[in-house]
């Protein structure tokens, strides 16, 4: 089960790799109200989703784990963002390198002071 540090990390390339199936079941839920409805919708959607953090795990195990635990000991939620875009560039070279394409991670200043 992943924890919210964990979906933080990875949060940008799913929602980049995942956005057909979100559109999909967005779509779905606000054209029909019955929850059922859309049930293969949003199993399409945490597939994606599943799919996303096993191929990071699987190519970029420890710098992945790196940012999603940098985002974690983070005790003020406001600029924890800010404080990881270290480990989130690493991440992303890793990403990148993996994927011998752009990674979906954006590129950050690889160390903005936090706003005070």
């Amino acid at each position: 089960m992943a924890t919210s540090s964990v979906l933080y990390a990875a949060a940008k390339e799913i929602g980049a790799t995942c956005d057909a199936e979100n559109r999909a079941f967005l779509k779905c839920k606000n054209a029909d109200e019955d929850p059922a409805a859309c049930l293969d919708k949003g199993e399409a959607v945490q597939s994606c989703a599943l799919g996303v953090l096993k191929s990071a795990m699987a190519t970029c195990q420890k710098t992945f784990q790196s940012y999603a635990t940098c985002l974690d000991n983070q005790i003020s939620q406001e600029y924890m963002f800010e404080r990881c875009r270290k480990q989130e560039s690493a991440f992303a070279e890793c990403r990148q390198k993996a994927n011998s394409s752009a990674s979906v991670v954006a590129a950050t200043p690889k160390d903005p002071s936090p706003r005070e």
